[in-house]
């Protein structure tokens, strides 16, 4: 008699799943871990930028709060009005070299420095504009203030106050906060092509 020939597997089997076959979706499987971490630390890294910037931004908002509650927009726009009655005073071909040519404008803004050099009042007044516009210059460099959000709401300020009130500012810097140096970086940094 003879007896039945059996045959063996070779290998592991499993579920009727060859040893081939677990290496290979043990593989996919390592992959899918691999990608799946990498993606984790991805999304991890986007969610802190995210929140960053956020705090940036609240930060922002609070100073801007502060600039419209607590008097510094409106002693700038109480300098802006300033200004505009000044330039009733100046003769109309005056105003017209001054916004021509570079010269007339300084003499311009000299006699504009002297009529401040009169008024207390009005010192004290830039001297909080330039408080304020400082104390946001350092918060925009030290990342604590979102750029993007100072950007859009204090540029054009920022930009108007220093192109009227800048001799001023560079004339009297010994006794201003920050010595004006810091209103002009923030200047830079809003505008860093010097555009509009």
């Amino acid at each position: 008699m003879s007896q039945p020939s059996s045959k063996r597997r070779v290998g592991l089997s499993f579920l009727n799943i060859s040893e081939a076959g677990w290496s290979f979706l043990s593989s996919i499987v390592a992959v899918l871990t691999f990608v799946s971490a990498i993606g984790g630390i991805f999304w991890a890294v986007f969610e802190y930028i995210e929140k960053k910037e956020m705090d940036r931004t609240k930060y922002t908002l609070t100073l801007i709060e502060t600039w419209e509650t607590q008097g510094y927009r409106q002693a700038y726009g109480e300098l802006r009005q300033f200004y505009s009655t000044f330039l009733e005073t100046i003769p109309v071909g005056d105003k017209r070299r001054a916004d021509t040519g570079g010269h007339a404008m300084d003499n311009l803004l000299q006699s504009l420095n002297r009529q401040i050099a009169q008024e207390p009042a009005r010192q004290e007044q830039v001297r909080e504009v330039v408080y304020f516009f400082n104390r946001l210059a350092l918060c925009v460099n030290a990342s604590l203030c979102s750029k993007e959000t100072t950007a859009v709401f204090f540029n054009d300020t920022v930009q108007s106050f220093l192109e009227v009130y800048g001799l001023y500012i560079d004339n009297n810097k010994e006794t201003l906060p920050g010595r004006g140096v810091t209103l002009v970086e923030l200047s830079r940094e809003l505008n860093p092509a010097g555009r509009d």
